[in-house]
């Protein structure tokens, strides 16, 4: 069994600093699919603080449009985005459905990786549960100080039914792989994402250690799981 989902990428072409051309989001996508990966969601990053929603997604969606064509049928594209939740996303009546993970109501989000989540960040969640309807996926978790420290508040959000998304690429990391795995044995990891930026940051070829390391360590239940999760996020 191996991860067929990668939830988190920046393989659209020219439109954030991950592939700057469609020859390396092309290389990218092979790299995923050598690494057997089935689905892929598409995730530019949407700076709210500096960029309408109407203008991010109709360059978002012009560089799909120029990267559909060159890709196979053996592999599926997911479109959405990495918002980095700020007070500007509710400011106007924006439609976040446009951010979300095409056709759903789950939304991969960032924040200031200084949060607490009882803090801001906290109300920022409510915001879009609660008045819009969406669903966070957390980004890479492991970039949240505080939240590795209190694995009780991911908890928490996980309960609320935040998903929590990591990184493959962070599972090689001396300093975070052991962290990680603790939190993938409690079940406070939900799916999992390249944050494939290039061929050398973040590279896809994680997907090959993580899956090898999971399996080794007897953790194939944690792979199931993600499948199932990605699966319910994506609608599929």
């Amino acid at each position: 069994m191996k991860l067929e989902f990668d939830m988190h990428t920046h393989i659209l072409p020219g439109i954030d600093d991950g592939a700057a051309t469609l020859e390396d989001s092309l290389n990218l996508i092979s790299k995923l699919k050598k690494a057997d990966i089935k689905h892929i969601a598409l995730t530019p990053h949407y700076y709210t603080h500096k960029e309408s929603l109407e203008d991010f997604v109709s360059r978002r969606d012009e560089a799909f449009e120029l990267l559909k064509p060159h890709v196979g049928n053996d592999v599926t594209l997911h479109l959405g985005a990495e918002v980095f939740v700020t007070k500007y996303l509710f400011l106007n009546d924006w439609d976040l459905s446009k951010v979300c993970y095409e056709g759903t109501n789950f939304m991969l989000t960032e924040f200031s990786y200084s949060s607490t989540f009882r803090d801001e960040a906290g109300d920022f969640i409510d915001k879009l549960m609660y008045d819009h309807k969406v669903i966070p996926v957390l980004t890479h978790v492991e970039r949240y100080s505080y939240l590795m420290k209190h694995p009780e508040v991911i908890d928490e959000l996980m309960y609320r039914g935040i998903i929590i998304q990591s990184n493959a690429c962070s599972f090689e990391k001396f300093s975070l792989k052991n962290k990680l795995l603790k939190l993938a044995k409690s079940g406070l990891i939900g799916v999992f994402g390249s944050d494939a930026h290039s061929l050398e940051r973040n590279s896809p070829d994680a997907f090959n250690s993580l899956n090898e390391l999971l399996s080794k360590k007897g953790l194939s239940s944690i792979i199931e799981d993600a499948n199932s999760t990605s699966r319910r996020i994506l609608g599929i």
